[in-house]
């Protein structure tokens, strides 16, 4: 771990965007704390003010604090994308490493399954998935989880394939080791690099189809506020107030590219033999 924020910390780029990613979710943790308004409180006399002092970037249509709103936002975002990667990884992982492993009809079976699911484009299954689960934080987070979970299936999958050849998985089965013993202590740290790196280069997307499914009516409700659900808000005042659309457009913008940053230097970082490919 000390030799990778060693390396990690010669990339400038990847530093800075880390601290700027780190900042967001600082925000995140402490947004009920450091709002300068209730998110939530409605202010009739203050509708579409634009920004002042008082509310930096202005307020929307029923008078709630703009800024105020994009803190709490970046809070709701940040948590169902976060846990939304954390169920695709913690369900295709298992199963690719066991189809990988065990081999057989199982594996044809399931990698026929997820070549299917692959097909299809992932905001159009999460949309399907959050229509019958329905338009709630668990919902999106359920969806979002399932229609990426078939990636990690099959990079787990691959990489399993390559592992289980080694002599030291050979010397585990000739000493007795059952399957179970030898995923957990031989095949699991031996892959878990690839697994982190597509984790992290994964998240914006995680981040973009939230928002997405959120402009949509899908997302999470109003009155909670989320990005995507401020942008469709924001697109029906671009003439009277185009202020809206700030707040909500740069903190995704922001976080986007800070995780897609983040995501190259990690790589980099854990695969030092794409650096000498520069």
């Amino acid at each position: 771990m000390t030799d990778f924020f060693r390396r990690y910390s010669r990339d400038k780029v990847g530093v800075f965007f880390g601290a700027l990613l780190l900042l967001l979710y600082g925000v995140a943790l402490t947004a009920q704390w450091i709002t300068p308004a209730d998110p939530m409180a409605v202010n009739l006399r203050e509708v579409f003010s634009p920004p002042s002092a008082t509310h930096w970037l202005g307020t929307d249509q029923f008078g709630r604090d703009i800024l105020s709103r994009v803190i709490l936002a970046t809070q709701v975002t940040v948590k169902v994308t976060s846990a939304a990667c954390l169920f695709a990884v913690l369900t295709g992982v298992p199963i690719g490493m066991f189809v990988g492993y065990r081999g057989g009809w199982i594996e044809s079976v399931t990698m026929r399954a997820t070549d299917m699911l692959l097909i299809f484009p992932i905001i159009m299954l999460a949309i399907v998935v959050v229509v019958i689960s329905g338009p709630t934080e668990t919902g999106v987070i359920v969806a979002l989880g399932l229609a990426q979970a078939p990636q990690f299936v099959r990079i787990t999958r691959g990489v399993t394939l390559s592992i289980k050849e080694e002599l030291y998985v050979e010397a585990a089965i000739a000493a007795g080791s059952g399957w179970l013993h030898i995923l957990a202590r031989h095949i699991w740290p031996n892959i878990s690099t690839p697994i982190i790196v597509q984790a992290t280069l994964t998240l914006p997307v995680f981040v973009l189809n939230a928002s997405a499914l959120s402009y949509l009516g899908l997302g999470v409700q109003p009155p909670t506020p989320e990005w995507g659900q401020m942008l469709n808000e924001a697109k029906d005042h671009l003439i009277n107030a185009p202020y809206l659309i700030v707040g909500p457009a740069a903190a995704l913008v922001i976080f986007v590219l800070s995780a897609n940053l983040v995501g190259d230097a990690v790589q980099e970082t854990l695969n030092p033999k794409l650096k000498k490919r520069k």
